[in-house]
């Protein structure tokens, strides 16, 4: 009834046609279930492919912990169906044993054991969510501090791979030190708790930005929305990977979901316009970071990202005035406020003081993290398209998670028609 399989101390929630899928193959005690009257059981009133039924299967086998070599609970039985291999046995449960309403699990968790890792959870969310490189380590702290208290609570190893893929992501942090450490985090997470929709959509955003593998974080981002639908974390990943892609409309309609299942939320507005920054409509992006700005100032990731629109689309004054804005702080200089003064004194036409900003950050470049990526936007902004270039081939060869948005970004449109450039491209994918 509650769609739970139980496993140790371990309770996996089953999403609900896989949960058809299980009980069809469990009534038939063995023999095997035909693929169409499992097609038409499941799927009453829709056109369903062997594709489709064998995702689901493939889920399952997963929740049951059967891995791609080793099939033990399902078997496929070729031009036929599926059966459930292990035998099965029925127990009655008596009413004191059946499973608790929900609502004294959480009761649980306030009062119990795991109050602990919970309380340091929601501390280390709060942190996630203001996106600065200080503010992201202090939430790892948070997360760490919740797994010392409950090794294996699942909610903060999702968190610690979070943090650490937005350090790499947002340039705090080299791509080779913030994202083996995400993936291991998940990895963990995905042990536990196998059909954790969340930690699956964690996972493919790590195979988007970390490896670049877009066959691997379609899948994942598929079976992700396959088991948690109504989850904001999952559509703001599926948005990031359309928009990798090139799905622009599919990306807006992602971030439009996800804040109207969170309206309140400033990071699901700033979705959206950096959703219409990468499709190029950069002035209904600006309208929108506009009024974040203007309903919370102190949330600065929004003004950062304005000044982006602004000299994407051609307003380097304006920009500047935003950057000017900036609050200046050692991480955040190196990460972000230098490369966009730099190419926003370019752009001006003031080649000095871009010059300036460019030899600073090679300097700084020598003693902390500074991404090529950003390099190669001031190098184009003073005219040095080969350095560009080569900052280019560097950020390749180091896999920084920006790469991805080589071809939907203007800034490098000097060099675009270049054959390297093309080749950069080649490489990346999709």
């Amino acid at each position: 009834m509650r769609r739970l399989l139980f496993k140790g101390s371990q309770t996996i929630p089953v999403p609900e046609r896989v949960a058809l899928i299980l009980t069809q193959l469990l009534q038939a005690n063995g023999r095997v279930v035909n693929k169409e009257a499992l097609a038409v059981s499941i799927w009453p009133n829709e056109a369903v492919t062997d594709a489709n039924l064998a995702q689901h299967i493939y889920m399952l086998r997963r929740l049951l912990g059967d891995t791609a070599r080793a099939h033990t609970h399902i078997l496929a039985v070729p031009r036929e169906g599926y059966r459930f291999a292990v035998p099965v046995k029925a127990a009655s449960l008596a009413l004191d044993e059946t499973f608790i309403a929900d609502a004294a699990d959480l009761g649980e968790i306030v009062s119990g054991g795991d109050f602990e890792a919970f309380r340091n959870y929601c501390q280390g969310s709060f942190f996630l969510a203001k996106r600065a490189g200080a503010d992201l380590r202090r939430a790892l702290e948070f997360f760490q501090r919740a797994l010392d208290a409950t090794p294996h609570y699942v909610p903060a190893l999702i968190g610690l791979a979070r943090a650490y893929a937005l350090l790499g992501s947002y340039w705090y942090a080299p791509p080779s030190a913030a994202f083996p450490n995400a993936a291991r985090a998940i990895e963990t997470a995905l042990t536990i708790e196998p059909g954790n929709g969340v930690a699956h959509a964690v996972k493919s955003g790590l195979l988007c930005f970390g490896d670049w593998n877009w066959q691997g974080a379609r899948e994942e981002i598929d079976l992700a929305i396959t088991l948690s639908p109504g989850s904001v974390l999952v559509l703001n990943n599926a948005a990031w990977l359309d928009i990798c892609t090139g799905l622009y409309e599919d990306a807006l309609e992602r971030a439009r979901s996800a804040l109207a299942l969170e309206p309140a939320s400033l990071l699901q507005q700033l979705l959206i316009a950096r959703a219409l920054v990468h499709y190029r409509k950069y002035d209904r992006a600006i309208a929108i970071m506009t009024n974040i700005v203007e309903a919370d100032a102190a949330f600065s990731v929004a003004r950062r990202y304005r000044a982006q629109a602004f000299l994407l689309s051609g307003d380097a004054r304006k920009a500047l005035d935003d950057l000017e804005r900036l609050p200046p702080t050692q991480g955040e200089d190196a990460a972000f406020r230098l490369p966009m003064l730099g190419r926003a004194y370019g752009d001006l036409g003031e080649t000095s003081r871009a010059i300036e900003t460019y030899d600073a950050l090679r300097r700084l470049a020598q003693m902390e993290y500074v991404a090529d990526w950003n390099l190669a936007i001031v190098a184009v902004g003073i005219g040095r398209n080969e350095d560009a270039m080569a900052h280019l081939e560097s950020a390749y060869e180091r896999h920084e998670a920006t790469m991805p948005f080589l071809r939907s970004s203007r800034w490098f449109e000097p060099i675009a028609r270049t054959e390297r450039f093309a080749g950069l491209l080649r490489k990346i994918g999709p």
